[in-house]
């Protein structure tokens, strides 16, 4: 097992987060089952433990094994509420999977070559069950040159679409999206718990991953869902975009670090592909921080192949220490924010990729935003000035953000 090093308040030690631990996994082995015994035995909040659960997107998991492993331990005005809401998610789970693939068979029909991903299909592939895995949006892959034509198809289909970038009145909405993004995003007129997101790349154009999306092609299988043969990634394509997506969020859910420790745990994954992939793309470092969080946090061993071939280095075992330090705090107003670009620049181990992030990146983050203005607000005549504010803004922002890891107390701390 590698010897991950983190210095961090011990999460495990507080029972709500070490019971939420035990039970964010699909296999409970006998020790795994004692853990969760025993620190129900211990006195359990039952409703910061929900919270908690909730946050992290893994009810589901939580509500299986307590059910399987305990559940006469469970008080009966707890359990009987989450299993009503895990049998109500797994009929919604099983309506949205039949609306991705009516979807996704309209745009296969027009000769679209379409991926759905995520959502529905990664916790058919990984989880083996619909309702084991929370989702929200219906994720959809395509190349860029069929958008416009997948728009169309949505829309005919009674969606809204909800622009990230531009306003509805402008004619060229769609083209800045895609020039700007890598995915749009659509409601459903009737029923707004019906979301699409349209994606024509894995990652965000912020990470610089080159031949994205086609490299990820060359691995596509079928598997059924819904009734119906779909396309879908390999699990070895899997874990490469969603370290990328893990990245993106900072990994601040323990949803995305099940779904690496679910990927680590099978015994057919071609590593040698991984590895040839996260050297040619610069993500070792990134694969390191996900398996370091998943080794330390779901007592996954980490495959030999791949520990020997990733980068472990002092800059892999920071950015995860620093993710493990708040896992479990409270989460602020940004909790669900894009992870800091200073953080998606030091995960990439290559020079040369966070040389080109920075001097892609730069204009944009230079340029002032509402959140300058509501710190120094100033006449419109002064704008200009606000170039000189964001520099002391970031500034501000982050000595408070040290002060308050400095100053927060815990009782796990050691």
């Amino acid at each position: 097992m590698l010897e991950s090093q983190l210095q961090f308040r011990d999460a495990k030690d507080q029972p709500e987060a070490g019971l939420l631990l035990a039970c964010a996994r699909t296999q409970v082995t006998p020790e795994i089952a004692d853990r969760i015994q025993a620190a129900v035995r211990k006195g359990i909040d039952w409703l910061a433990l929900i919270r908690l659960a909730m946050r992290h997107d893994v009810m589901p998991l939580l509500y299986r094994n307590l059910q399987q492993v305990c559940p006469n331990s469970v008080p009966k005005n707890i359990l009987e509420p989450l299993r009503a809401r895990y049998e109500g998610q797994a009929v919604q789970a099983r309506r949205h999977t039949e609306e991705l693939v009516r979807v996704v068979s309209l745009m296969e029909a027009d000769g679209i070559f379409v991926v759905p991903y995520k959502g529905p299909a990664l916790a058919q592939r990984l989880y083996g069950d619909l309702a084991l895995r929370e989702f929200g949006d219906l994720d959809i892959i395509i190349r860029g040159r069929d958008v416009q034509k997948a728009q169309n198809l949505i829309l005919s289909s009674g969606y809204d679409f909800a622009p990230l970038f531009g306003h509805l009145e402008h004619g060229d909405t769609l083209a800045v999206e895609v020039r700007k993004g890598h995915e749009v995003r659509y409601y459903h007129g009737s029923d707004h718990t019906r979301r699409i997101e349209l994606h024509w790349r894995f990652a965000m154009p912020l990470a610089c991953v080159k031949d994205d999306p086609e490299r990820f092609f060359q691995r596509i299988e079928r598997i059924g869902l819904a009734g119906k043969q779909v396309s879908s990634l390999s699990l070895e394509v899997y874990f490469l975009i969603l370290c990328l997506h893990a990245t993106k969020h900072k990994w601040r859910q323990l949803k995305l670090i099940c779904d690496i420790a679910e990927i680590l745990r099978r015994t057919d994954i071609d590593w040698n592909y991984v590895l040839r992939e996260a050297d040619d793309l610069g993500l070792k470092r990134m694969l390191a921080v996900g398996a370091l969080l998943a080794e330390d946090l779901l007592d996954v061993v980490v495959p030999a192949p791949l520990a020997h071939g990733l980068q472990f280095d002092r800059m892999a075992r920071a950015l995860a220490a620093e993710v493990r330090l708040s896992f479990f705090e409270e989460p602020d107003k940004d909790w669900l924010d894009q992870a800091h670009f200073s953080f998606q620049v030091k995960i990439r181990e290559r020079f040369r990729d966070r040389a080109t992030m920075l001097c892609r990146n730069l204009p944009a983050k230079l340029s002032p935003d509402e959140r300058d203005r509501d710190f120094l607000p100033m006449p419109d005549s002064f704008s200009s000035m606000y170039f000189l504010v964001r520099p002391v803004r970031w500034a501000w922002e982050k000595m408070n953000a040290r002060y308050r890891r400095t100053t927060s107390v815990s009782p796990g701390l050691p």
